[in-house]
């Protein structure tokens, strides 16, 4: 369980305001439900915190291909049955681990801590 006590409440509100806005674009533009979409951030971020940030920044374009499937949470399926994301990879033939095409210079960005 994460320690509240030392939380900064007020990043943590920027953080989800900045999520909200990336889950609208992406859900929009892939015509899709944005709370779905969100929750798919979360569910991916949770098992990757490491890609918050470029995702935060730079949108959705730099996290790895099919991210959607690299995530903690389970996934409803059309007959109703939840399946742990590990299953979901096997069924749509994902890779064991995520596969990056990030841009150079986003990564000597981050890296570097500019930007």
């Amino acid at each position: 369980m994460t320690d509240l006590s030392t939380m900064d409440f007020a990043a943590a509100a920027a953080v989800i305001r900045r999520l909200a806005e990336v889950s609208e674009a992406l859900a929009q533009a892939a015509g899709v439900s944005g709370t779905q979409t969100a929750g798919s951030f979360v569910s991916y971020l949770a098992e990757h915190p490491e890609d918050i940030e470029p995702l935060l920044r730079f949108g959705a374009s730099e996290l790895p291909e099919d991210w959607i499937h690299y995530g903690r949470l389970t996934w409803m399926g059309a007959g109703g049955k939840l399946h742990h994301p590990a299953i979901v990879r096997l069924i749509v033939g994902a890779p064991a681990t995520p596969v990056y095409h990030r841009l150079a210079s986003r990564a000597a960005v981050l890296n570097n801590g500019e930007g």
